[in-house]
């Protein structure tokens, strides 16, 4: 059984952490989040030498806007929605349901989607098709003339040629309140540009897991021992200071010739 000792260290230790997120929100100007941070520890036996605080800051962010700006919200990139800093729901959009993927280094969200195949794809089939030559698409010019006696129309064909963007955007037009995850065929997986697919290769039972980087120009790797997702910067960095994966510390040959370099 807990003692009310073991109470009393609980409580401090989450005063604690309030305490500091509430300061830095403060500081970065998310006086929305400020707030509904003081809220709750005013619902907590806060120690003395926070009261104080507590008491001034709660009194003073009132005078704020009850908004945080909009450079310090997570942003889905499958929906472009901007999440709450808190909210009920897990690490995941509030809108799509769609994970956040982070980098295990700054913890920034990185602009991946994962998908699923489609059933009857196996792994094996699915690296196959992504690391074969795209087919050759026949161009269209997306519109179409018609005339007649007393008209000429032109229409404007919206549509995508990237099936996987055209996926994204009937999910979106779907009002679930679940989450639903993208599945690709195989006339998808064809058409993907390698360059642009991260996969994390599981060991068995696990499955793969797969990952469209929808800002291709922003460079994304994994470490082969932890299939841990980075920043490529970032990761670079760490490997130069320290010689290993900052996540599993594990130290391959790749990495050794990195620092080495």
């Amino acid at each position: 059984m807990y003692t009310c000792q073991h109470c009393d260290i609980v409580l401090n230790y989450a005063s604690a952490v309030l305490y500091t997120l509430a300061k830095q929100a403060k500081t970065l100007g998310a006086y929305k989040l400020t707030r509904q941070v003081l809220d709750k520890m005013q619902s907590l036996r806060v120690p003395p030498r926070f009261q104080e605080y507590v008491d001034l800051s709660s009194l003073m962010v009132r005078a704020k806007p009850y908004h945080d700006g909009e450079d310090l919200l997570p942003m889905c990139y499958r929906c472009s929605t901007y999440n709450p800093l808190m909210t009920s729901a897990a690490n995941c959009c509030t809108n799509c349901r769609q994970p956040f993927v982070h980098s295990f280094v700054s913890f920034e969200i990185l602009p991946l989607v994962e998908f699923q195949l489609e059933p009857g794809i196996s792994d094996e089939d699915a690296m196959r098709l992504i690391e074969a030559p795209a087919p050759v698409a026949t161009e269209d010019a997306g519109w179409s003339q018609s005339a007649g006696d007393n008209f000429e129309a032109l229409r404007l064909d919206e549509q995508t040629s990237d099936p996987f963007t055209a996926r994204l955007l009937s999910l979106q037009s779907e009002d679930e309140e679940e989450f639903v995850p993208v599945i690709v065929n195989r006339p998808t997986l064809q058409v993907m540009d390698p360059g642009s697919v991260l996969v994390c290769q599981q060991p068995p039972p696990l499955g793969y897991q797969f990952y469209r980087n929808l800002l291709p120009d922003l460079q994304i790797t994994l470490c082969p021992s932890c299939n841990k997702i980075f920043h490529v910067d970032d990761f670079e960095m760490q490997v130069l200071q320290k010689g290993h994966c900052p996540f599993c510390r594990s130290e391959s040959n790749t990495f050794k010739d990195m620092s080495e370099d």
